[in-house]
This record gives C-alpha cells, structure tokens and sequence, in this order.
C-alpha cells in the first residue's frame, strides 16, 4: 500500500516537474477566429483565423493568417491594442501588417521586431486579452472581420491535464474494488 502510494506520488512529481515548460520560456502563442461578430457593421461575409507569436527575447511578433470570403479586396489588417475591456471594444492600431494582400482570401506571414517599449505594450495588451486582429476591405472600412487574441494552451497544459484524470480513474477503481 505505502510502495504504491510512493510510486503514484513519484509519477505524479516526473509529470509535473518534467513535463513543465522552463521558467525562461520566452515565446507565447495566442490565436483567434476572425469573424464580422465585433465589427461595427457585422454584415461582412468573410471569415478568418490567426496565430500570434510573441519572442519576448527577440521583441517580436509573428503573425499567421488566413482569411476568405471578403466582399472586397482587402485593403489592410493591423493588430489593434489596447481595448478598455477584454474581449470588447475598439483601440487604436499597434502593429501594422505591410506587404498586406489585396484579396479577397489568402495567407499572411510576417514577421515584426518592434521596439522594447512597444513590444511590453503590445505584449501586455494581447496577455490581457486587450489586442485584436482587424482586417479591413473597401466595403468595410471601418473592419471587415476580427477577433480577439487568446493563449493557445502548451502541450505540457494537456499532457498535466491527461495524467491527473488517469489518476483520478486509478484512485477510483481502486476505491471501487475495496
């Protein structure tokens, strides 16, 4: 009983301390669904999804996106930061994406080394779930689609979340078998 006891404790401290990210972990990822929900005129037919990936080492952000279903070519897209609330409202633009395709459905990769002070604004805004990505067409200029940026869960974020159920399960039938 007490060696089965230790070998569970023993399991458990490897999952915890050995599957953790490392402290110094300097890149943090956050996604969004791009969607017309939020836009002031939400009539827009396109819709989107983006990744963002911050280097605080580096000072940079990295965007993926892809978008389809624009009424109209689009004309730009901006990481907006930061808002009042998180999840709602509008900002001002923090990160301008250049070289934007004029179209209405593509891919966008870029990335943008900002400088340290705009970076800790920027960075701190996405974190509190106060930055939006904003694409913006001819027929929607005010915004076409967005979304608001949240953390993508770390893979050591479920393989925690899997071990502790398996756990649990062990702890309950054994508990059902005595």
């Amino acid at each position: 009983m007490i060696r089965q006891s230790l070998t569970l404790l023993a399991v458990a401290s490897t999952l915890t301390f050995g599957l953790a990210a490392p402290a110094s972990a300097v890149v943090t990822q956050f996604s969004t669904t791009l969607t017309n929900t939020l836009e002031p005129d939400p009539t827009s037919p396109g819709t989107g999804t983006a990744l963002v990936t911050l280097d605080s080492l580096l000072n940079t952000v990295t965007v993926h996106l892809s978008f389809a279903g624009l009424s109209a070519n689009a004309s730009a897209g901006h990481i907006h930061c930061c808002t009042a609330f998180a999840g709602a409202g509008s900002s001002g633009v923090a990160v301008g994406f250049t070289d934007f395709p004029a179209a209405m459905a593509g891919t966008y990769d870029k990335v943008f080394t900002l400088a340290p002070a705009s970076f800790t604004t920027v960075s701190t805004g996405i974190m509190a779930g106060k930055a939006y990505v904003n694409l913006h067409n001819a027929a929607y200029g005010g915004g076409a689609i967005r979304g608001f940026l949240a953390p993508v869960p770390e893979p050591t974020t479920y393989a925690l979340m899997l071990a502790g159920l398996g756990l649990i399960g062990w702890a309950a039938k054994r508990r059902q078998s005595a």
